[in-house]
């Protein structure tokens, strides 16, 4: 920005100088050095925008105005016509001062999330040998402990060792973090000093993360096909400034009406309808906890009619409470069962992993586990082999399962059934919790004609009254993640537009759908298959994703209308056969506006 802005100063003074030159005659190659100054130094921006463009096989939303600056020059080096080289300067300080406006406008669209990373202070508390040092941000590791005090930033992300304090992150509200919570870099401390372990360094934070993914390149269909019409444009206009400087062939202002021609065109306009949307609605939804990684989803969710909804950690809290512990072996007791269950989970982050590490006592140390895909999870503590496994795997393995643990799933409960050396020898209940906003934001759903489905691996005992209680249209249990994309796409085959809304460990369901959406992921944001993720939000976020979609989509149209009425009138009225008042400062001038209207519109979706 302070580049360009030395740019603007440089060249008005040049081009003050060059009027000057041509007022009093002070000769012609005073006025062909000045006026290649301008045409060059001023125009080096939009030389190099076009040549990057030109390397990404497009042509350069700005290839009309050098293709004008270019010719301009070598025509007034043969033929000189010194009105040309003072209206070309003075266009060129208008796009330049537009330039500058556009940039300045789309910082302020980016700032809700970019800004905060600007506010990671330069060093940081850190503590070594009992005493407190002050180091560059920049030189923490993960393992650093570090001393935030109130009031201050969080340099890195961590998590709090000791201290109870109120944090004010960068996306979402304020909230409390107790010892074992995570904190982020970038976020405030607002109560009192805390102790926190580093686990990134600056570079590796979840806010920078999330900025890189803001950032992406991925395009939407809808700007892979503007490309093509603006590419399609850039052609046109050339060929109609050279038709226009052939018809005034006879007139000095051929080359003027033909300059201008190029200069008013904006296929810039027609460029930055659909990314500048995208990025305030990308943004916006940042700050509200929701991270869009795959751009298209503003392509998709209009289009949805049908959700399907995991239901541990989705429809339900994910907070599990163990109820029962059952040990099937007269030599190993309840308290060997859970802690063999919390050794195998020991890695593990999914809610009912959580809920058995919360009570075992004594968790012993495994030598390795991995996840039995869609039927649990198994490992070796020791030489001894355990596998934690569904019901359902269960009964497909051959075992018989005792009365009082039919009782559990009569009573609706989640079971992790224990077995040691490929024989069955314990069980754990577990009960979850429908999430309170779960039955209203259903009804929100199927009142805009959304049908909302159910898969889950629990048994059909624990999904039937959950599914009930929800108002849901369908629910499907006892299925692996594989039968749940099984199941999506029989939906897609009968002609539904499905979204999926799920956990990680649902990635094979997630990438079959139509839209991914990955919920409760906390720092994790490379979850396989998931087009949307919302680290700690609540199946009332769907609502707002679909709105801010179809808001976005009618931005974009909106936009999109702008430019083609702009270049539909403007370009007509730039050849001076209507009207042959349009030089090409004023041409400068409407190309800017046209430019700057579509940011201003996008800018009005972060006010929603």
């Amino acid at each position: 920005m302070e580049t360009l802005k030395k740019r603007f100063i440089i060249c008005t003074l040049l081009t003050a100088a060059l009027i000057l030159i041509v007022k009093f005659n002070l000769g012609y190659w005073s006025i062909l050095l000045s006026s290649f100054i301008i045409s060059f130094y001023g125009g080096y921006p939009l030389f190099k925008d076009t040549f990057k463009e030109l390397k990404n096989k497009n042509l350069g939303s700005m290839s009309l105005i050098i293709i004008a600056i270019t010719g301009a020059y070598l025509y007034n080096i043969f033929i000189p016509w010194w009105e040309i080289p003072i209206e070309l300067a003075i266009a060129i300080l208008i796009i330049l001062a537009g330039r500058w406006l556009g940039k300045k406008l789309t910082e302020k669209i980016r700032e809700p999330i970019e800004g905060p990373i600007g506010s990671i202070p330069d060093s940081a508390h850190i503590i070594e040998d009992g005493k407190v040092k002050e180091v560059p941000t920049e030189t923490i590791r993960p393992g650093d402990l570090l001393l935030v005090k109130d009031g201050e930033t969080v340099p890195t992300d961590g998590i709090i060792i000791k201290g109870s304090t109120i944090i004010h992150p960068t996306i979402k509200n304020s909230i409390e973090k107790t010892p074992g919570e995570t904190v982020t870099a970038s976020s405030t401390n607002i109560k009192k000093p805390i102790l926190i372990e580093a686990t990134t360094t600056k570079k590796g934070s979840f806010i920078s993360k999330i900025i890189k993914l803001l950032t992406g390149k991925n395009k939407t269909r809808i700007q892979e096909s503007v490309d093509k019409a603006a590419n399609a444009l850039i052609i046109t206009v050339i060929a109609i400034a050279i038709l226009t400087f052939l018809h005034w062939d006879k007139n000095a202002n051929a080359l003027q009406h033909a300059i201008t021609v190029l200069i008013a065109a904006s296929p810039h306009a027609i460029r930055i309808a659909t990314p500048t949307t995208i990025l305030a609605a990308t943004t916006i939804s940042a700050k509200n906890g929701i991270i869009i990684k795959n751009k298209k989803s503003y392509e998709i969710a209009p289009k949805i009619n049908t959700i399907v909804f995991n239901k541990t950690g989705t429809l339900t809290t994910g907070k599990f409470k163990v109820t029962d512990i059952i040990s099937l072996d007269d030599e190993i007791d309840e308290g060997d069962i859970i802690n063999y269950a919390a050794a195998i989970e020991s890695k593990s982050q999914h809610p009912i992993a959580k809920g058995i590490k919360e009570v075992a006592k004594d968790p012993i140390p495994v030598k390795k586990s991995k996840p039995i895909p869609g039927k649990g999870i198994e490992g070796y503590v020791g030489d001894t082999k355990i596998q934690i496994t569904s019901y359902k795997h269960v009964k497909d393995l051959g075992f018989q399962v005792k009365p009082k643990i039919l009782e559990m799933i009569n009573q609706g409960k989640t079971l992790a059934f224990i077995i040691i050396n490929d024989e069955l020898k314990g069980c754990i209940g577990l009960s979850d919790k429908i999430r309170k906003e779960a039955k209203k934001t259903i009804k929100t759903l199927k009142d805009k004609g959304i049908k909302c489905i159910m898969l889950t691996g629990d048994n059909k005992k624990v999904a039937e009254p959950i599914a009930r209680e929800l108002g849901l249209d369908e629910y499907h249990a006892e299925l692996t993640t594989k039968e749940k994309a099984k199941k999506i796409e029989k939906m897609q085959e009968d002609g539904l537009k499905v979204a999926m809304i799920s956990q990680a460990d649902d990635a094979q369901a997630l990438k079959q759908a139509d839209l991914g959406m990955a919920i409760g992921t906390s720092h994790n944001l490379e979850v396989k298959g998931a087009d949307i993720i919302i680290p700690w939000g609540t199946p009332s976020d769907i609502p707002h994703i679909l709105e801010i979609s179809k808001a976005t989509h009618n931005k974009i149209k909106e936009n999109l209308a702008w430019a083609a009425v702009y270049n539909t009138i403007t370009i007509p009225l730039a050849t001076g056969i209507l009207y042959q008042q349009i030089n090409p400062p004023i041409g400068a001038t409407l190309m800017v506006l046209s430019t700057i209207i579509p940011i201003l519109n996008s800018k009005t979706i972060i006010k929603r």
